[in-house]
């Protein structure tokens, strides 16, 4: 084992969800170095779309010939069961060369190491690290990069990363869990006993549990998360009583995180060492994908050519509060773990001021839809997912940082007939005077 110091690249790496082939493209678009993807097994994100065998051998193809990464979650901590189907699995993703396997489990690791020897391991956040010691463990263990523990201050990054002979990543936006780095068990608990759920058309994904009906754990990567829940407290001798534990008078809800945002942070991230900064959801759709990659992207470039700036864009803040999202948080960067109004959001609802217009497609007469195929002359071919009418105003976002807008007179069907309205999961055309690619995320405010 190699224990020279890392080589830090010139610049941290950013890394992005890719809960499918869609989202791993408009992850790479839209700035992303690199990609973390599941397949449909093994993952912390059952409910996702997921990649498929094929759609795993296309995602590294994808990856590679645009020069990014792809690593593969395989990061549940896993029963008997598991450990007859894990070898061969592991085995197609050495074949398909994965750029790394994301692992928490040390019995997983052991396979990983046996049976895909070649393919680099990082340990997902769920192995709870939170110390140097911790670090070296898992390095001597063949791990080059650790995902520390979510709990962490920016002072116990900077310790920990100043002596690790591994790559050091920490999650910088997205949802937080209540529990300890991801270790719960309410979902498992309260979701039990069940039928099995068809998410999505899918049945079966979701494996037996111990106590008899369908396992909803968090740790098999089937959380419902229950956390969100509005909570009252009950004395066991006063059924319906409802006691005053309470933030206001709907319920308590000391579980009940807000979202992590450490965009204002990352200059001071990478000053510490870490050298990737991770975007959390892969259950996250397009809209978000977009904003919040081309939010970090420019916020890390920016960091990388001025050294000392510190300086945070309006245009970064405005994408990231033009996604749905709870209040966002610092978490714990600064040792404010004891403030629970910093960290608890005591409304259930989410914050959203704008959805998802649609995503620009390839015409139809495009033989491959790469991003190269726009049409120069403004005509625009739009899936559409939500609801849109004439007088709206779209806004195209451009992975550059800028936006184009278009006052959405008019619109046709695909067969050229004018529509006074169109519904998601339809097409429409018609033209801008400016250009589009295929898969560019077009957003508009809430109509409530």
């Amino acid at each position: 084992m190699d224990r020279l110091p890392r080589k830090r690249a010139s610049k941290p790496e950013l890394l992005a969800p890719g809960g499918s082939l869609e989202k791993l493209r408009i992850a790479f678009l839209y700035g992303a170095d690199a990609v973390y993807a599941s397949g449909k097994d093994f993952g912390l994100r059952g409910f996702a779309r997921n990649l498929d065998t094929e759609e795993l051998a296309a995602a590294s193809v994808i990856s590679h010939r645009l020069g990014k990464r792809l690593y593969v979650t395989v990061n549940i901590f896993a029963r008997e069961p598991d450990l007859k189907k894990l070898p061969a699995y592991l085995e197609y993703l050495g074949e398909l060369g994965v750029d790394a396997l994301i692992i928490s489990d040390p019995g997983v690791l052991a396979l990983a190491r046996k049976y895909a020897p070649e393919i680099p391991l990082h340990l997902s956040t769920q192995a709870n690290t939170t110390n140097s010691s911790s670090v070296d463990f898992w390095h001597e263990q063949g791990v080059c990069r650790i995902n520390l523990a979510r709990e962490l201050s920016l002072a116990e990054i900077a310790g920990i990363a100043g002596k690790s002979k591994a790559e050091i990543e920490v999650f910088v936006h997205g949802a937080m869990c209540m529990s300890y780095s991801g270790r719960c068990l309410m979902s498992a608990f309260l979701n039990l006993p069940g039928s099995p759920p068809q998410k999505g058309g899918e049945k079966g994904v979701v494996r037996p549990g111990l106590l008899g009906g369908w396992d909803r754990s968090a740790n098999g990567g089937f959380c419902t998360q229950p956390c969100r829940w509005s909570w009252g407290l009950v004395e066991e001798k006063r059924p319906g009583e409802v006691f005053p534990v309470e933030e206001d008078r709907r319920g308590t809800y000391i579980f009940n995180s807000k979202d992590l945002c450490l965009i204002e942070d990352i200059g001071e991230l990478a000053r510490a060492g870490v050298d990737s900064f991770k975007i959390e959801g892969r259950m996250k759709g397009p809209l978000y994908l977009a904003s919040v990659t081309r939010a970090y992207r420019h916020a890390i470039d920016l960091r990388a050519d001025r050294r000392d700036a510190c300086k945070v864009e309006p245009a970064w803040l405005e994408d990231l509060e033009k996604v749905s999202h709870r209040p966002y948080t610092k978490g714990n960067l600064y040792g404010n773990f004891q403030d629970c109004d910093a960290n608890v959001e005591t409304r259930i609802s989410y914050v959203q001021t704008h959805t998802l217009a649609g995503l620009v497609r390839a015409w139809p007469d495009c033989d491959f839809p790469a991003e190269e195929d726009h049409k120069a002359d403004g005509r625009v071919f739009m899936e559409v997912r939500s609801k849109l009418v004439p007088g709206m105003r779209l806004e195209f976002l451009n992975p550059d940082g800028s936006s184009s807008f278009h006052l959405l007179d008019s619109f046709e069907d695909v067969n050229g007939n004018r529509l006074a309205r169109a519904h998601p999961n339809s097409f429409i055309r018609f033209r801008t005077d400016f250009r589009v690619f295929p898969l560019e995320a077009v957003r508009v405010a809430r109509q409530d």
